[in-house]
Formats: C-alpha cells, sequence, structure tokens
C-alpha cells in the first residue's frame, strides 16, 4: 500500500498545504479519500493520472473534503487519450445521493458520467458499516464531527490505514484503528487551542495509544500548528512513530 499525501491543510487559504485529501494505490486498486479544492492539481503534481482512480471516500460534505468532486466528475467525461470505460466508485456518508442530485440540479449532464460508469454507495452514519471491493476491505465508523461524518478503515496487501476525518475524541476512532500500521490523525489545533469537534496533538496521540497503532501521522492543520511543535506535543503520549503531514509526500506501507 502506498499513501500519497495530496492535501495536509483546511479551507483557511495556505501556499503550503492543499485542503484535505490522500490517494492510496494497492496491488488492484487506485482510491482518493476526501476530495477539497485543488486535488486535481496535486494528483496532477503526484503524476496521478484521474483515469485511474477506482473508488473516492468521502468522509463528509464540507467544502474543504469535497469541492474537488464536481471537476472530478466534469473531467470523467473529457480526455485527449481512451477514456476510461470501467466503474468508478464513489463512496460516503448516506446522504451521498441527495448531495449527487443537487450537483447534477447545479451543473447539469456535464458531471453525470458517460456509459453508466459512475457506482453511488451509501454508508451508515450511526454505527459500523462496511464494504468489499476485490482484495480491498473497507470499515467506516461514525466520527464526532457534523453529523454525517465518518472514519474509514481499509485493508489491503496485508496491510491497514485508518484515515480519521474530521473528528474529536472518540472512542469509535480507537476500536476502528485498533492494530494500524498507519493512523493518518487530524490534528486541527496545538494543544492549547482545543475546539470542539476536532483534535489536538494530545488526543491524537492517546487515540493511536490506545489503539496500538504504529505509526501516527498528523495532518489537518490549521496556521497555528506551524508556530508549535505539535510533533512534540504527540510524541509526549504516543511512543510510536510521530510525523507531520506534509503535500505530495509518499510514505510506503
Amino acid at each position: 500500500m502506498k499513501i500519497t499525501i495530496l492535501g495536509s491543510g483546511t479551507i483557511t487559504p495556505s501556499k503550503n498545504r492543499n485542503p484535505s485529501g490522500l490517494a492510496v494505490q494497492t496491488s488492484e486498486a487506485w482510491l482518493l479519500l476526501d476530495m477539497g479544492p485543488g486535488i486535481l492539481r496535486r494528483l496532477a503534481e503526484a503524476d496521478i493520472d484521474v483515469r485511474w482512480i477506482d473508488l473516492v471516500l468521502i468522509t463528509h460534505f464540507h467544502p474543504d473534503h469535497i469541492s474537488d468532486l464536481v471537476p472530478f466528475l466534469f473531467a470523467s467525461n473529457y480526455s485527449y487519450h481512451e477514456q476510461r470505460t470501467e466503474p468508478f466508485h464513489v463512496v460516503g456518508p448516506r446522504g451521498l445521493e441527495q448531495f449527487y442530485q443537487g450537483m447534477i440540479h447545479l451543473y447539469g449532464h456535464w458531471i453525470v458520467p458517460s456509459g453508466n460508469r459512475l457506482v453511488l454507495r451509501e454508508l451508515d452514519a450511526s454505527r459500523e458499516d462496511s464494504f468489499v471491493l476485490g482484495s480491498l476491505t473497507v470499515r467506516s465508523t461514525p466520527s464526532a464531527h457534523s453529523f454525517p461524518s465518518l472514519s474509514y478503515r481499509l485493508e489491503a496487501d496485508g496491510s491497514v490505514l485508518t484515515v480519521s476525518g474530521d473528528t474529536d475524541y472518540s472512542e469509535d476512532l480507537i476500536q476502528l484503528a485498533q492494530g494500524s500500521d498507519v493512523l493518518i490523525c487530524e490534528t486541527s489545533f496545538p494543544d492549547d487551542m482545543k475546539v470542539s469537534g476536532h483534535l489536538v496533538p494530545k488526543e491524537a496521540a492517546d487515540i493511536a495509544a490506545r489503539a496500538c497503532a504504529k505509526k501516527l501521522i498528523l495532518t489537518h492543520f490549521y496556521p497555528p500548528c506551524e508556530d508549535q511543535d505539535i510533533i512534540a506535543q504527540a510524541a509526549g503520549i504516543f511512543s510510536g512513530e510521530v510525523s507531520k503531514a506534509e503535500d505530495l509526500t509518499i510514505i510506503d506501507v
């Protein structure tokens, strides 16, 4: 499993950090987790072709996590090379179908992939849910953020990746992340700036420790996180490897 950080920031504009998004390559598939504004540009910078994407996982419907879904769907119908003919999946919390129909109402047929290639799937945001796509198993659990919001666990090629999405401290996330090789966890603010609905480093570290994760990658940074040593704040709680996500970084699991 190979992870490419596409966006480690938030909706606050930053010249170095795109809003939320990451790509995951397994032996059989390419995935995107969230598509904040600018993620398509980041894909191009990472030399990842949008036609390769087999599955898009959406954590929730805030603009910094889903805005590039519209141009992604638009681009699926246009190519100067051979167009993708295989189906691709877009998965998110219950309400995704309504969200998609709302986008069609705004943008028209231009964003409807031709040839019935789009497969939409809704997951229950009130309890654990799961599905299997080839050799990939995806599990989800509600996150402690605006409803509906999800955290995801990906199991493929003998590796486990858990992605928190936006969340406050969550027992559900601890259970979901048990034994993860990598936990990518939102850390919106430093320890001394706790905000409801988001995590600070010591909380993300405690989640990683209680989940017995091997590696913790902090992400989703508002500007105050650039002014403090948030890795040190997390390392005081979690004894495993801690790192700070940077856009276009590649992590092998």
